[in-house]
């Protein structure tokens, strides 16, 4: 990726917003955004249940903490197993550590999981948002 002829010669951008800036990708404005993703596996046969527990218990009660700028829910049914993402924005690390404590890497389990859940993933992930380019 090379940076435009204008760039000066500082050395790489010190961030993703400002690396995409500096070869001409929109970003997603001034409001940096940290998504938290989740992944997680029921049998086929409890999605609908457990689609709506996740979403009563987990993405309705994400939503209202301070700090949390949205959640989407996916779900993919492929023969036996439903797999569900989890993906939830938020305005700093600060929120995120709010929601799931120091430890802000590894799972925060949902108290009736064990009931539904096929293994369980130790951690989930954190990306910069640094293109959200979703018409209004």
């Amino acid at each position: 990726m090379s940076r435009p002829a204008d760039a000066d010669d500082a050395g790489p951008p010190r961030d993703m917003h400002a690396l995409a800036e500096s070869v001409g990708i929109p970003v997603a404005g001034a409001a940096r955004l940290i998504a938290r993703i989740w992944h997680g596996q029921t049998a086929a046969t409890m999605v609908d249940d457990y689609t709506h527990y996740l979403y009563e218990e987990g993405v309705r009660t994400i939503a209202r903490i301070p700090g949390n700028c949205g959640v989407q829910m996916l779900r993919k049914v492929r023969d036996d197993i439903a797999d569900f993402q989890v993906i939830s924005y938020w305005d700093s690390l600060e929120a995120i550590k709010r929601f799931a404590g120091d430890d802000y890497e590894k799972v925060r389990h949902l108290p009736n999981d064990p009931k539904y859940m096929i293994g369980s993933e130790p951690t989930v992930q954190h990306f910069e948002v640094v293109v959200n380019d979703r018409p209004p």
